[in-house]
This record gives C-alpha cells, sequence and structure tokens, in this order.
C-alpha cells in the first residue's frame, strides 16, 4: 500500500510517486547492516501456508496456467484460503523472517534469508518500531474514500484492506485478531491504475470480488488484476519484460496491464510505474477516534504475506 500514507513515508513525501512502490522508507536501516533496510515492499511474512481446505473460487485464481507437475508450488499458497494463512504482523516484519531462518538460526549479513525465501531476518514488527513523521489520514464515517497500492515484483494473489481502533496502549498493541473485525468493503465495483497524481492516466476496469470462502468469514477479497506471463516462474526469466511470448495467467483486463514487474535482469522497463486505486466504504457505525488501516496481500506464486499499515483519524 501507498495510499493513503503508510508509516514508512515519513511526511507522505512518496505517496503516489510512479515506480515507487518501494521508494519510501530507505533510512530504516537494522543492525547497522546496509542490506536489512526498512523500505516500504519489504514489510511481509515469509514462509506461510493457508489454514485448512483450500476456499478460494477458482475464478480469482491468478497462478493456474503453469506447467504439468507444478501445483503442488501453490495448492497451499494463502491465496488459497484468503486470510487464513498467520501471520508475524498485521502492518509486516521487516524483511519477513522476524525469528530467524530456519527459525532459531544466528543471523548472517545482508539479505540472509534467499535461500529460505529471501529477506532477511530478525527485523522488527512494524507496529513496534518506531517511524519518524506518521502521516495521519482523516476520513469521515459513512464516507468513499481511495487507497492504492502498488507492486515491485509480482506474486499474483489477492488482498483485503481492514480497520482496527488503536488500543490504550497505543499501536504497539495492534493485533490481526482485532484488524479482522473490521475488514472493509470496497464501495464499488471499479477499480483503475493511474500514474502518480495525474489524473488524466486513469484507466478504469471491472474488479474481480468474492467473500466466498475468506477469512475472516464474509470478507471482501479482491483478485490482483495484474496478470503474470504464464509458467510457474511468471516472466521472472523474461529478457524482454514487455512481452509474454507464451501467453498470460489470465486475460489482462486492459490492454498492457500484465507482467511480472521486478525481474532477473533488473531492467528498469519492467518495473510498473502506475498506483492500483480502488473504493472504500468507511462504515458509519464506527467511534470517532484514532485508527490503523492495514492491507493484507496474499500470495499465490509464492508462500508470502506482504502487509502495510496507515494511521486513519475517523470523524
Amino acid at each position: 500500500m501507498v495510499w493513503p500514507p503508510v508509516w514508512t513515508d515519513a511526511g507522505g513525501i512518496v505517496g503516489l510517486t510512479p515506480r515507487a512502490s518501494c521508494g519510501a522508507g530507505h533510512e530504516y536501516v537494522f543492525g547497522d547492516d546496509p542490506g536489512k533496510v526498512g523500505s516500504s515492499c519489504m514489510w511481509y511474512t515469509n514462509y506461510t501456508m493457508k489454514e485448512g481446505e483450500s476456499t478460494l473460487d477458482p475464478s480469482m485464481r491468478t497462478f493456474a496456467n503453469i506447467e504439468q507437475g507444478m501445483e503442488s508450488y501453490v495448492e497451499n499458497n494463502p491465496l488459497m484460503a484468503p486470510g487464513s494463512a498467520v501471520i508475524y504482523s498485521p502492518c509486516g516484519a521487516a524483511g519477513g523472517n522476524p525469528f530467524g531462518c530456519p527459525e532459531g538460526s544466528p543471523a548472517g549479513p545482508g539479505q540472509d534469508c534467499s535461500p529460505y525465501g529471501e529477506g532477511f531476518s530478525y527485523g522488527p514488527k512494524a507496529e513496534e518500531f518506531d517511524f519518524i513523521d506518521v502521516v495521519t489520514t482523516e476520513w469521515r464515517k459513512g464516507e468513499v474514500v481511495t487507497a492504492g497500492w502498488g507492486i515491485f515484483a509480482n506474486h499474483g494473489g489477492g488482498y483485503s484492506y481492514r480497520l482496527c481502533k488503536v488500543p490504550e496502549e497505543g499501536v504497539r498493541g495492534l493485533t490481526e485478531e482485532c484488524f479482522q473485525q473490521t475488514p472493509l468493503k470496497f464501495a464499488s465495483d471499479k477499480q483503475w491504475i493511474q500514474i502518480g497524481e495525474d489524473q488524466s492516466t486513469i484507466r478504469e476496469f471491472i474488479a474481480n470480488r468474492t467473500t466466498e470462502g475468506t477469512v475472516p468469514a464474509g470478507s471482501e477479497w479482491t483478485k490482483n488484476p495484474v496478470p503474470n506471463c504464464a509458467g510457474m516462474r511468471g516472466g521472472f526469466m523474461n529478457e524482454d519484460p514487455t512481452t509474454c511470448p507464451t501467453g498470460f495467467q489470465f486475460p489482462p483486463p486492459i490492454d498492457g496491464l500484465f507482467g511480472q514487474g521486478n525481474n532477473l535482469y533488473m531492467d528498469p522497463s519492467a518495473y510498473f510505474e502506475w498506483t492500483l486505486m480502488d473504493e472504500l466504504q468507511v462504515p458509519d457505525y464506527l467511534d470517532a477516534g484514532e485508527y490503523v488501516l492495514s492491507f493484507r496481500w496474499d500470495c499465490e506464486q509464492t508462500s508470502q504475506v506482504w502487509n502495510s499499515c496507515s494511521s486513519i483519524r475517523i470523524v
């Protein structure tokens, strides 16, 4: 999530800046190790699986067009039962592996978790970290608001937005259980991409949303509408990131909206410059006060859940 401004985005300076979904938070370095940085796309839970049986509506799949024999690599990943996978933090853990990789192992330098799904070990949970110059966004009860997120590396999946009222002990008391009590509804069936704040770049399309088989029951989730290339790697190995020679995971909702994003060749032309926007309905029954908005992205290609949080004042 990049909008409303997230905790990592000091003063809201980065916001909707094109190609900057990872652009905030680089001032946060952990353990004096320049390889362990709290950029906005590095707060997540690594190597987590769905709980129980798969409950996903097949139309919500994002990595079904893969090679024969590869289904076992995705069948237990978080999207297959949206919201059920256990996560370390509702706002993300820096590096994705707060207890080591594998758990209990000593920390190594830099991205020391690469053999175990990348990221780094022993980073803090976002709700327990002191971010600087956090922006608070004001929402009114009952109004329709916008939220948006960007993709650096596309792992398919689906996402949900949730609210939690800040407890007496402050944000350190935030829990996933609290956020699951107030999942937000999307206010319409439309979503759109836009480049920065330029309204002339808006391209709308119909969202694919579901309330079936989700956790908590009845919570509304939206399919990541950006298809990867066909195959388990999703285009990660493609030398030309602007094409999918073997086809797509599913049909793009609009021309040109597809791809892996960051790939093996670190080709800047592969990086997505847009933000994916949705309208959310603020419940009219909420008490006024200080809240936190949590974005939860459950992946299908990988065993990961990505989170970020924004401070919200309900009036």
